[in-house]
């Protein structure tokens, strides 16, 4: 029989979590991170009927700072009835005073952005990549099973647990400050999905997350998005589909615009940009990526039928070994 006020590390799948702060004991392990509108803690719940510890996080918003509460609450919610193990689930959120505490499985303090930007500048290993696309395609196919978006996809937003789990999480949930000069998505602006551009007042949809899946390729394979702008992007998109073919099968190439520019010229263009970066797209790779990024959101792939591709066909237990090395860098970052 466990002592009391004994710490356990057990599963919190089919735990219930009572919404006192009373059981909650902040700081148990240290301050995690804070900024302007949250503060991140480890903490210990405490069961209330055998008094085991049971380590969890709890993110604390300020009332007074959340721009947008609607949006917030909405992902709260949706993450709450969330089940699934590559998603960041939340156990339970409530109000304190003028703070909102959502009371969350413990995270590390950074997410594999950092750690790409910290160690990995040039892109994580190509077998990592792999493997954790094939993962967060899951979580996201688990996603919009239920009818639910991300809307936010991007290396900010996924973490590995201490099983080396990939998990994503809905932007709110993460631990780190939000980029001010991006886009919702993460990215800059200009990589945003085509229909967004032309009107972003139609909003998110299960095609425009898939557009952020074959941008999260991107940066995860090079360590960013290889353009530095919208005209260097295009280039790269056009590129893209028609060294693999995503385009050539469909349409008439000579139907396609770029800001004016030639077939040449565009073509070029895209071999510039992945020659800035200094490793060139592998082909099933380029397949996938292609499919996400495809203009007509019609015509881009759903997250069932992208499991189906030739990229996750290859993957084995080497994939899950390769990231033993991500892990060790989330550990010392």
């Amino acid at each position: 029989m466990a002592e009391e006020n004994s710490v356990v590390e057990q599963s919190t799948a089919l735990m219930k979590f009572n919404r006192d702060k009373d059981h909650y004991i902040l700081g148990a392990g240290g301050l995690s991170t804070t900024n302007h509108m949250a503060t991140v803690y480890k903490a210990n719940y405490v069961d209330p009927n055998t008094g085991i510890q049971t380590p969890i996080g709890v993110k604390m918003f300020n009332l007074d700072k959340i721009e947008d509460i609607y949006s917030l609450t909405g992902e709260i919610l949706e993450a709450e009835a969330f089940d699934h193990e590559n998603t960041v689930n939340v156990h339970c959120s409530f109000k304190v005073k003028d703070e909102l505490w959502i009371i969350m499985p413990t995270l590390p303090r950074f997410s594999l952005r950092s750690v790409i930007r910290s160690s990995f500048p040039k892109g994580i290993p190509k077998k990592s990549v792999y493997f954790i696309l094939k993962q967060t395609l899951k979580a996201l196919d688990y996603m919009h099973g239920k009818n639910k978006l991300h809307r936010n996809i991007d290396a900010g937003c996924i973490f590995l647990d201490e099983e080396s789990r990939v998990k994503l999480a809905f932007r709110s949930l993460t631990y780190e400050e939000n980029y001010s000069n991006e886009s919702p998505g993460g990215y800059p602006g200009w990589t945003m999905a085509p229909e967004l551009m032309i009107d972003y007042r139609k909003g998110s949809s299960k095609a425009s997350d898939v557009w952020m899946l074959g941008l999260l390729a991107l940066e995860l394979f090079y360590g960013g998005i290889p353009a530095f702008d919208f005209q260097e992007f295009q280039f790269l998109v056009m590129g893209i589909e028609d060294e693999f073919g995503i385009l050539k099968k469909k349409e008439n190439i000579n139907n396609r615009r770029v800001l004016g520019s030639s077939t040449f010229t565009w073509k070029f263009g895209f071999l510039w940009c992945f020659s800035k970066r200094g490793k060139k797209i592998p082909e099933e790779l380029g397949e996938f990526v292609g499919a996400c990024l495809s203009r007509d959101p019609k015509k881009r792939p759903t997250t069932n039928q992208l499991m189906e591709y030739e990229l996750f066909q290859k993957i084995s237990f080497e994939g899950e070994k390769s990231i033993a090395k991500l892990n060790k860098a989330w550990k010392y970052s």
